[in-house]
């Protein structure tokens, strides 16, 4: 007989993620530790165990609590994509467990960042990856990449960038403030530093920084994530005076060059919104296969904050981000962006 628990010991929940290929870093413990000590928010994970006490499936759950954004049970925050694991057999349980949780909290909606065919959700499509199946042949995975992305590479080494992972403090302290140039040029608000420490602080192995260097200045900045077999782009920022001597393409490059070394299967850039047609282009030209990504709801009548990108206040919300004083902005992102996870 299947039943239900929330709590269960770090090593059975290592032990069963390494069964499941689509098991990812926000499924694991480290990922709920750092949400919850960057963001506070209330953790809800369900566990399925069988007769034997095997964990059999799982559903990480946060409650979200915004009078911003509304109040929100999701799996999981600040994940691109993520929902149950397990066994299929344990997957209605455990999604129907959530829809009990959501209905004794104070929330406005249920979000799966994963396709939910249960009844009451319905799903939107609003942004896509694109994965890029390595080799550990690097010239066979180079021959894999756009020509055009190519010639972005050889520019960068041509004109000077260097490229190199560092785990050192002031460089990262460096990234952030590149993420807060990058986010207020689009118009939305930039990670906190405590995201970025305690990312570094809390996952570890699973997480890594590479910089692109110009005559001693870091011009471009990325974070990468480990899992299993992939390697997923999370974070980019870079200085918009130096976009002409492509530094995003050899970061990216020099990344997929050392995955490619050791032994990873997959390299996976993250997230694009549908209506982002420049990053879209970008990333199409990597070689990699492009993958909508389902968002469930429930109720199946939810309009979320996430759908609403075209209305006017959102857009009225990016001018005037736009058009803060810097100093201001990185106050007010550091109130505002729990808010949006």
């Amino acid at each position: 007989m299947t039943k239900i628990v929330t709590k269960v010991k770090d090593e059975e929940w290592d032990a069963f993620l390494r069964n499941y290929n689509t098991a990812s870093l926000y499924h694991t413990h480290h990922w709920k530790h750092f949400l919850e000590k960057t963001f506070n928010y209330e953790s809800n994970y369900i566990f399925a165990k069988d007769e034997c006490e095997n964990i059999v499936g799982l559903l990480p759950l946060f409650y979200v609590k915004s009078k911003l954004t509304g109040n929100r049970l999701c799996s999981v925050p600040f994940s691109h994509t993520c929902g149950y694991v397990g066994s299929e057999y344990a997957k209605n349980l455990l999604i129907d467990e959530g829809v009990d949780l959501f209905s004794r909290l104070d929330s406005n909606y249920f979000e799966i960042r994963d396709l939910v065919n249960s009844s009451g959700f319905c799903h939107h499509i609003l942004f896509s990856t694109h994965v890029l199946e390595l080799s550990s042949n690097i010239d066979e995975t180079w021959l894999k990449l756009h020509k055009g992305t190519r010639r972005g590479v050889n520019k960068s080494k041509s004109m000077g960038v260097s490229v190199h992972s560092t785990k050192n403090i002031e460089d990262l302290k460096q990234f952030y403030e590149l993420n807060c140039i990058t986010k207020k040029r689009i118009g939305v608000p930039c990670h906190p530093w405590k995201h970025f420490k305690n990312m570094f602080n809390l996952l570890n192995e699973h997480v890594s920084l590479y910089i692109a260097k110009y005559d001693d200045e870091i011009v471009a900045g990325g974070i990468f994530e480990y899992f299993g077999d992939s390697v997923t782009f999370a974070y980019g920022a870079s200085n918009p005076c130096h976009l002409n001597k492509r530094p995003n393409n050899a970061l990216i490059w020099r990344c997929i060059e050392d995955a490619c070394v050791n032994g990873y299967k997959y390299f996976d850039f993250g997230r694009t919104s549908d209506e982002n047609i420049g990053l879209m282009n970008f990333k199409r030209r990597w070689g990699g296969i492009e993958k909508q990504l389902y968002y469930s709801y429930y109720p199946c009548d939810t309009k979320p904050f996430a759908t609403n990108r075209s209305n006017i206040m959102y857009k009225c919300g990016t001018k005037i981000v736009q058009k803060t004083p810097f100093p201001i902005y990185k106050k007010a992102s550091d109130i505002l962006f729990v808010h949006f996870g």
